[in-house]
């Protein structure tokens, strides 16, 4: 017995230098917005043949509010010696517009991985932004705002699978993305690059879902309208939005697009085609100059299953420090667009939004 316990000891008094290299980060954010909303309720109702029909009530909500962009997570490294790490982060967030915090879930959506990362660059398993994600984030000027749908870039999501992100090559970067999604591996998958060199930003991304017929649980319906303009039914468009991920399945989409920062401005433009859906431009401007911002943004979509529309917004925010800011943000909605605005989410109707709000970090 008493050699278990010497054994015991000596194990223990090993482990707790091994135990010390590992570091281990809580993090995330909490953000509320108050809003003035003009939105209508969509849907799709079934008629007495069974058959799908799209419906639009004309209820405002001129007043809601929003936790959306509150998130907590949990990040750790650990040093494994020839200059190898092991990662993991679990990130979930609050994502609700007028559903109080006290009757919501906290969803574990965001970020679910553990991985390894060296010489070689970084692997993950798990859940995480896909490589088409990582190379239009600097173009959502209004993420996690009300205002966000309004000029988010197209197919901004993230997947399930294996991630890959090479080693820095003076400034070049290249990411990859497999979402096994079929018995016979069928996947999702995407393929970007991004360069970064002082004040310039490029990327270049690719994607594709193969035809498994998994995506079906975000499918979008779109009106079917007759010869006099009446609503008659609902289409199927075959669109997969689950995960945030705008993609018909055996169809391909593409982006290239690029960031300048000139002095406290910068500018940039994203161009996207998404296959079957459309082609959207977004132009996003923010300005920082000691504790106040601006921020704005154009979005153009040529859209195949509607006439093309441009959204607007604007928004202003003073940093009381660099974790806590107040925002206030302007939005006009061109025309309702069901491929961002599904059943429902924060209003679109074809009007201007306002919405103000506090965030703190940590």
């Amino acid at each position: 017995m008493n050699k278990k316990i010497v054994a015991l000891a000596v194990a223990a008094a090993f482990a707790i230098p091994a135990a010390a290299s590992a570091q281990v980060t809580l993090y995330g954010q909490f953000k509320y917005e108050v809003g003035a909303i003009e939105g209508g309720d969509l849907g799709i109702a079934i008629d007495e043949n069974g058959d799908a029909v799209f419906t639009m009530g004309d209820t405002d909500r001129n007043a809601v509010h929003s936790s959306i962009g509150t998130r907590i997570g949990i990040r750790g490294s650990e040093d494994l010696g020839g200059g190898l790490q092991g990662i993991f982060r679990f990130q979930g967030n609050f994502n609700n517009v007028n559903t109080g915090l006290g009757g919501t879930t906290y969803g574990m959506d965001e970020e679910a991985w553990v991985g390894l990362q060296g010489g070689f660059g970084r692997v993950l398993l798990g859940r995480s932004d896909t490589a088409f994600k990582q190379g239009n984030i600097p173009f959502r000027a209004f993420a996690d705002t009300l205002a966000d749908l309004n000029n988010r870039p197209a197919s901004f999501g993230r997947a399930e699978g294996v991630h890959y992100v090479t080693p820095d090559f003076g400034g070049l970067t290249v990411a990859a993305t497999v979402e096994p999604n079929g018995s016979e591996f069928d996947a999702y998958w995407s393929l970007g690059a991004i360069y970064r060199q002082g004040p310039l930003f490029v990327s270049a991304a690719v994607e594709s879902a193969a035809d498994t017929g998994v995506y079906t649980g975000g499918r979008v319906f779109l009106p079917e309208v007759d010869a006099d303009g009446e609503t008659v039914g609902a289409v199927d468009t075959g669109l997969f939005t689950g995960a945030g991920k705008t993609i018909v399945e055996d169809n391909t989409n593409w982006q290239v697009g690029a960031t300048y920062t000139w002095n406290d401005v910068t500018f940039g433009a994203l161009y996207q085609d998404i296959e079957d859906v459309a082609k959207w431009v977004t132009v996003p401007v923010t300005y920082r100059m000691g504790n106040v911002g601006l921020r704005a943004a154009v979005q153009y979509r040529d859209r195949d299953y509607a006439d093309s529309m441009t959204n607007v917004a604007v928004g202003a925010s003073y940093h009381f420090s660099g974790r806590t800011e107040a925002f206030v943000n302007v939005w006009n909605d061109d025309e309702l667009d069901l491929i961002r605005t599904p059943a429902g989410a924060n209003g679109a109707d074809a009007d201007t939004h306002v919405g103000l709000g506090l965030r703190h970090s940590f």
